[in-house]
């Protein structure tokens, strides 16, 4: 038997309220205080999931909108990328899909809330972190500083976003409530002397108010150093690997695995200089909010990397558990570079990047791809979107302890991982526990007893609980509902419907409760990965990579196959619906057949294979009644390239996983021309043209299949 101790402080100093908030439209007000956000005067975590919609196409904004809600992400975050809008000095463009004014009108009708990131410095791996060349290489002033040229350009470039963004303040009904100003500044890029960083970020601040774009809150990153100040709530990041890192390798097992309060991640931003000295430090009075976790990870030339849905949710148990308060995640859906006009938009270190990304794809293996498709991740981290959902005010009110004995180091696979959140309120206790960590493998523990010492000198004793490797629990302690009262139980919470809680187990379940246990539904931790959660129910799918959305009332299930779906009701009744058969058969088959052929080679100097062309036909696709059809690629080489008429259109760093691409976002061309570069041909890039893949892919210079994969979507 293996002990877990905890000892419960005595309660602080209540937190105080700080300068910061506002009122929208409707009345509703926003404030903050030292623990958590807070709207009309109850406490929150709300989930924010980053997309970009300059990297979408305008016509997947409502659908991505609406996967992501069904996903559980209540904010959605997003960068204004100024050179996607002014790549020329006076030349600017808010058309097609860098129509932002458009876009947030789709959030306003969806009631999603916004986070805007204005910059002007972004990163987000654009070319020169979002700075248009004629800023970039400017000579006659220093940017990212107070001098008045520089802050004249940011001037008009916040006054053009205050003009696509007027009335779009949540004070005037609109979707936004969060303001982003610059990014790692002080860690990445920013003058060295802090007091200097300080003024800027104030510069920044005054300037964006004065523009017109005043919202309840304002943040700034705060990680490796970075630059914060009294006007902006910190948020912090944190990654499952660091496909920016300078190296070739695996990387040591990332300290984000641990459960550690106020968590500065290190490696994030890590192919930038590391701030030398305190620029800026973690502030505690502040609440614990995060804006980058990583849904997934970018693939750059030298680092191809892939985070599985284990991976990303042990992170994010590991930072809710240490008392974060804020869910934020980069990137939640994926997108493609849109084309520039005088230059491609990728980050790239032949133009001064520090790492080279795909010139178009920025998939970022996200919990959505850039296809639109529903990744692994997706419903993994849904589970721990339904209980912030359903249990956000009381576990933001919870303080988090750790146990008496602590993992020796990240490398530590023995020791148990685990933190404690108890809300002296309501008396109420939420177990975490994380036994996974990527690429490494935890010990499994079979028999613990966890021992919780609260202040008022009782003792509560979780008894025989079974941590299983590669596996992570949030058990509640002493949950309370109007009908029972959970005391104990070796399953985790995933969600309430009025007065039935919803468990989930894949162990024999063990429940001591108060009240009506006939209130307490434990399901399946697969159960559990493919919910949805609605007010009339519980909804749970057969297939992981299907999703239902709610659009003007009505549920549709989005699935590639014929499914049934099971709905479970507040009152114990479980429902079974059936998606039509028909409702899933396309028109004709032969519509769904591709072909592809060789069409060229090309050979470089010592005669060997450098590329191969292919011609692939798709027939007439346009008409097919489908939601939309993607085309799956398998090939051998280190990168491809596809092409519409010439045009390159997208492109995909090998990684060993699928590679889907919408045909709908290109309007179902009837042929498509891919370019596969030769396994040997990798990016020269300054850590040589070595590239470490997390998966093991099998060398050549070809395309081995391809296949058209339908996708439907059916009102339930």
């Amino acid at each position: 038997m293996e002990i877990l101790q905890f000892w419960v402080p005595k309660m602080g100093t209540p937190p105080m309220l700080l300068n910061m908030g506002g009122k929208d439209k409707a009345g509703n007000l926003y404030q903050v205080d030292q623990k958590s956000l807070l709207l009309n005067g109850k406490r929150m975590i709300p989930v924010m999931g980053e997309l970009h919609y300059s990297r979408m196409e305008p016509e997947s904004w409502r659908e991505a909108v609406l996967k992501m809600r069904a996903g559980g992400v209540t904010i959605l975050a997003t960068y204004v990328f100024w050179n996607h809008h002014e790549e020329r000095k006076g030349e600017w463009d808010f058309s097609n899909s860098r129509d932002l004014r458009k876009f947030l009108q789709v959030c306003k009708e969806l009631d999603m809330n916004v986070w805007l990131r204005i910059g002007p410095w972004s990163h987000g791996e654009a070319r020169h972190g979002g700075f248009p060349d004629y800023i970039q290489y400017a000579e006659d002033f220093e940017t990212r500083t107070n001098d008045p040229a520089y802050l004249e350009l940011v001037r008009n470039f916040y006054g053009k976003i205050a003009e696509q963004t007027q009335g779009m303040m949540c004070s005037d009904g609109g979707p936004i409530i969060g303001i982003q100003l610059e990014n790692e500044y002080g860690h990445c890029g920013g003058p060295s002397d802090k007091d200097e960083q300080a003024r800027h970020m104030k510069t920044l601040y005054e300037m964006a108010r004065e523009a017109g774009i005043i919202v309840p809150y304002y943040t700034a990153t705060a990680w490796g150093g970075a630059c914060t100040i009294d006007e902006t709530l910190q948020v912090l990041a944190g990654y499952v690997d660091a496909p920016w890192e300078d190296s070739t390798e695996e990387l040591p097992a990332m300290e984000n695995y641990l459960f550690v309060p106020y968590r500065d991640d290190a490696n994030t931003g890590s192919d930038f200089h590391k701030a030398q000295g305190a620029y800026g430090t973690i502030r505690e009075d502040y609440p614990y909010l995060t804006a980058e976790l990583g849904g997934g990870l970018q693939s750059t030339s030298h680092r191809r990397l892939y985070a599985t849905g284990a991976d990303n949710a042990a992170h994010v148990v590991s930072v809710l558990g240490a008392g974060a308060n804020l869910i934020g995640y980069y990137m939640y859906h994926g997108g493609i570079n849109p084309d520039g006009k005088y230059s491609w938009l990728n980050e790239a270190q032949k133009t001064g990047g520090n790492s080279t990304v795909p010139r178009k794809s920025y998939d970022f293996d996200a919990c959505i791809n850039e296809a639109g498709k529903i990744n692994e991740s997706f419903g993994v981290l849904k589970k721990y979107h339904h209980l912030m959902a359903a249990y956000g005010e009381e576990l933001a009110a919870a303080c988090a302890v750790l146990p008496e004995r602590l993992p020796e180091s990240a490398e530590d696979m023995e020791t148990i991982r685990a933190a404690l959140r108890w809300n002296y309120n309501t008396d109420t206790g939420f177990l975490f526990v994380n036994n996974h960590v990527r690429n490494r493998v935890m010990a499994e523990h079979e028999d613990v007893n966890v021992q919780i010492a609260l202040p008022d000198e009782r003792k509560i004793i979780l008894e025989r609980l079974h941590f299983a490797t590669d596996s992570c629990y949030v058990i509640p302690i002493n949950l309370k509902t109007e009908e029972t009262i959970i005391r104990k139980t070796n399953a985790s919470l995933l969600c309430r419907i009025g007065k039935r809680v919803f468990l989930y187990t894949n162990d024999t379940p063990v429940l001591e409760v108060s009240g009506k246990k006939e209130y307490v539904t434990v399901l399946s931790e697969g159960e559990a990965v493919r919910s949805f959660l609605f007010e009339d129910g519980l909804y749970v799918t057969e297939k992981e990579d299907s999703c239902i959305i709610l659009e003007n009332g009505i549920k549709k299930l989005i699935t590639g196959e014929k499914q049934k779906v099971k709905i479970y009701r507040e009152d114990g009744s479980i429902e079974e619906i059936s998606v039509s058969p028909e409702a899933c058969e396309v028109d004709s088959a032969a519509q769904l057949q591709a072909e592809f052929r060789l069409v060229e080679e090309e050979f470089d100097k010592n005669g060997k294979i450098r590329s191969r062309y292919y011609q692939i036909d798709l027939g007439n696709l346009e008409k097919t009644d489908v939601n939309q059809i993607y085309l799956h690629v398998d090939y051998l080489g280190d990168r491809a390239e596809i092409y519409a008429d010439g045009k390159l259109i997208d492109d995909w760093f090998t990684t060993g996983r699928p590679w889907n691409i919408s045909l709908r976002r290109f309007h179902y061309p009837s042929v498509l021309q891919i370019r596969v570069i030769d396994s040997e041909h990798t990016i020269p890039c300054r850590f040589g043209q070595k590239v470490f893949y997390d998966i093991s892919v099998e060398p050549g210079c070809e395309i081995r299949k391809v296949e058209l994969i339908p996708e439907f979507l059916v009102d339930l």
